[in-house]
């Protein structure tokens, strides 16, 4: 429920189409094989192993095992990284909401694409409807993570993803019908490796990153709840199966709409919004349709975001005795301050921009090419280099299968691969 969020619906599809398609595709499920698996289970053993949260395991494991206390600051780097994503996600997972809202209301009933684009405009260029949903979004997280782990999250998770796939696959089949399923297939299966370059395999990875939560903290915070008895690995890697299957099941249906519409596929952040409401207003029960996809894609975000806040509130809750009842809105305030910027980067503060991004894409931007990698650079040094082998064997468990391959791709391959792809950023 963690990983599986907005980075497949909304963020996949909209890279892929910037980056050409099935190349991305391509090189982002390598890097996950290669890199994002590997970085997963570290961060869930370190979690298991240290069982504190994001913020306090780094430290607490190298004051175990008598290194250097400065390693804490990476628990740190990874928790700013976790606050400043969450802060521009809901304001995406607001808009679901608000999408789910103009299903309900007809909204989408024989919409064009140049409708599609008007409707999107009027959120992105309202101040006070993306505050408006953005706010009710975090409202929503903050009461769900008052509750205890097993009352608030893994409740609404163990509804919400089996329904979530059930209707994706129901989406596939209706892009199917009215779209050009030939075209999307094509699109995100056959590769133009002539569009390969190093900003591809940095958006790739990135993404690759946020996708499955690597370097966020989700898995340092949830390892910590792992029983002993659970294959960290084996748990790794089901992550990593589910949430690439539905980013790939997300890419089948938005790419038939967006062929079979004359539509363009490198629009960016709009592409999901545009596409699906299109799709929506041909068939005789789209809106209700539509009220079922967003609702379920902003229950997806709500998934991903706790998850995200976890880390924080369980931090305030063990070393402040902070209980999280209070704990919670503090977070969820927080974040709703800091997430204003984004929310008016596309309107009353669309003037101020840096590099020609604007404080939305910025902050999308420093996570993807530096927040999260930097996170999965030192983790792996952290692991691969400064922790003993034995103890990362030892906590991993005696009975993991392919726990020395797991090893050596952290010790050598990770910290090699993310370098090459950072710096060739500066090249």
């Amino acid at each position: 429920g963690g990983a599986i969020g907005l980075g497949n619906i909304w963020k996949f599809p909209f890279e892929a189409g910037q980056n050409g398609g099935a190349a991305f595709v391509i090189i982002y499920v390598a890097f996950v094989i290669i890199i994002g698996f590997p970085l997963l289970s570290a961060e869930t053993m370190l979690g298991r192993y240290s069982k504190q949260g994001a913020i306090t395991s780094f430290g607490h494991i190298a004051k175990i095992e008598g290194k250097s206390q400065n390693w804490k600051y990476i628990g740190w780097l990874i928790a700013s990284s976790s606050f400043i994503l969450c802060s521009y996600y809901s304001v995406i997972a607001g808009t679901t909401g608000a999408y789910a809202y103009e299903a309900m209301m007809g909204s989408f009933k024989d919409i064009t694409p140049e409708g599609a684009k008007a409707l999107y405009a009027s959120y992105s260029g309202d101040a006070l409807k993306l505050t408006f949903w953005h706010g009710l979004f975090m409202a929503g997280c903050g009461i769900i993570m008052s509750r205890s782990l097993n009352d608030g999250l893994e409740k609404l998770t163990s509804i919400a993803m089996p329904v979530f796939f059930a209707l994706l696959i129901s989406l596939i089949i209706m892009a199917a019908v009215i779209g050009d399923f030939a075209a999307g297939v094509k699109f995100l299966f056959q590769p133009d490796f002539s569009k390969v370059s190093f900003e591809m395999a940095i958006s790739a990875l990135g993404q690759a990153f946020f996708s499955i939560g690597v370097a966020l903290g989700i898995m340092l915070t949830f390892g910590a709840y792992l029983p002993d008895n659970t294959s960290i690995i084996k748990s790794a890697l089901i992550v990593c199966v589910a949430d690439t299957l539905v980013a790939i099941l997300a890419g089948l249906t938005i790419f038939p709409i967006v062929f079979g519409f004359g539509m363009e596929p490198n629009v960016g952040s709009a592409l999901v919004f545009n596409t699906m409401t299109v799709a929506f207003g041909q068939l005789e029960y789209g809106g209700i349709i539509g009220l079922g996809f967003f609702l379920l894609l902003a229950i997806a975000g709500f998934t991903t975001m706790i998850a995200l806040m976890e880390q924080m509130v369980s931090y305030l809750n063990k070393f402040y005795d902070i209980k999280r009842s209070i704990g919670a809105p503090m977070v969820a305030g927080s974040i709703f301050i800091v997430g204003l910027l984004p929310a008016f980067s596309t309107n009353i503060l669309a003037s101020v921009t840096v590099s020609g991004m604007n404080l939305l894409d910025l902050f999308d931007w420093w996570i993807n090419q530096f927040g999260l990698l930097l996170g999965g650079l030192f983790m792996s040094i952290f692991v691969g280099w400064i922790l003993k082998k034995e103890t990362v064997i030892g906590a991993f468990g005696k009975n993991e299968k392919y726990v020395n391959l797991i090893y050596f791709l952290i010790r050598y391959f990770c910290p090699v691969a993310i370098i090459i792809v950072f710096v060739s950023q500066f090249t």
